[in-house]
């Protein structure tokens, strides 16, 4: 047991690296949940915009149809593995009835027979292959297999829990039982995550929660299968800043449903130093600093600002009146954007 463990801390920890380069690396888009791309294939969607394609793929929430093939079928049948403690009877030979727990390496040892490779196999697959090496030494021999405790059906849960790590499970694991079960850190609302991913094999998905759970999705509560990472994003990693002229500068969460307006909204709205029609500018941090212009009364137009994409780390400020130059909002947001720190900024 201790081994297989350690072997599976070891996959495990590979994949943490991993996970937490593709969180840091390429942060999902916020309005993508609204208008996913059609050519999602389930693992990450190439971005049309020129910046995105030098930088690589980026992830995107995954469409519900991606997550309806990802979900096991409610009716699959487990199959064993290691760590699993298993009852093979014998019908008619009660004495060679056995206990045995899988090894790391997919076995269990029968006396005569020796070692039996029964892991990834159902349990009836397991009987028959038992009876087929066993028949060399006895006649007419059947067997049947129990599950006495399901070692391997875990799932591990990482980031933003109370309580990382392994979550055992005597039944088809669920997503918000995961979750429950590591302990959500508290949100400021109350609410569970907006977002979790899961990490199962060289397949990685965003799964877009609090949108699935408003919408009463059964995919809120997506069946998993045993050795997926699911991963809870830290709350400070969904975050844009607001700056400038605002009534409440600083960050802002950015939710599945967040627009340039609301974002605003959640600031207090313009001070009364911005003037009647500031040109906002916002600093896109995942693409290299790139910064983009809207006329604030653009905004109010139907469906105004809805192409505008935020991404977390970005940056939105808002110059006092007159001061609408890009080179000036620059010049102010050159030596924050080299320290990483926006602090002075935010309180103007």
């Amino acid at each position: 047991m201790n081994c297989s463990r350690h072997k599976y801390f070891v996959t495990i920890s590979r994949s943490i690296v991993f996970m937490c380069w593709i969180v840091s690396a390429r942060p999902a888009q916020a309005g993508s949940a609204r208008t996913p791309s059609n050519d999602f294939t389930g693992i990450a969607a190439q971005s049309g915009d020129a910046a995105h394609n030098s930088a690589g793929p980026k992830l995107e929430l995954s469409p519900i149809e991606t997550l309806r093939k990802f979900e096991p079928a409610p009716d699959e049948e487990y199959t064993l593995g290691a760590g699993d403690e298993i009852s093979i009877q014998f019908p008619g030979r009660p004495e060679l009835a056995s206990r045995n727990v899988i090894g790391p390496d997919g076995r269990i040892t029968l006396p005569l027979a020796g070692p039996i490779k029964i892991a990834d196999l159902t349990r009836d697959a397991a009987a028959k292959e038992i009876s087929a090496t066993l028949s060399t030494y006895y006649t007419n021999l059947s067997a049947t297999v129990q599950v006495e405790k399901y070692g391997s059906n875990h799932v591990v849960v990482l980031g933003s829990v109370k309580n990382p790590g392994i979550v055992n499970f005597d039944q088809t694991p669920t997503l918000l039982e995961v979750l429950s079960r590591g302990g959500i850190e508290t949100r400021p609302d109350g609410n569970v995550p907006e977002q979790c991913v899961i990490y199962r094999g060289d397949q990685v998905f965003w799964v877009d929660l609090q949108q699935l759970l408003v919408s009463g999705s059964p995919l809120a509560d997506l069946r998993l299968r045993r050795n997926d990472v699911v991963f809870v994003p830290a709350l400070s990693a969904r975050m844009v800043t607001v700056m400038g002229q605002v009534q409440h500068a600083g960050q802002i969460p950015l939710r599945h449903d967040s627009t340039l307006s609301s974002v605003l909204g959640e600031a207090g709205g313009l001070s009364d130093g911005a003037g009647g029609n500031p040109e906002l500018q916002i600093v896109h941090r995942s693409k290299g600093d790139k910064t983009q212009n809207i006329k604030f009364k653009d905004l109010l137009k139907p469906n105004g600002g809805m192409e505008i994409s935020l991404y977390p780390g970005d940056i939105i400020y808002i110059p006092k009146s007159g001061l609408v130059k890009v080179g000036f909002v620059m010049q102010q947001l050159a030596p924050f954007l080299t320290m990483g720190s926006f602090a002075a900024l935010a309180v103007h």
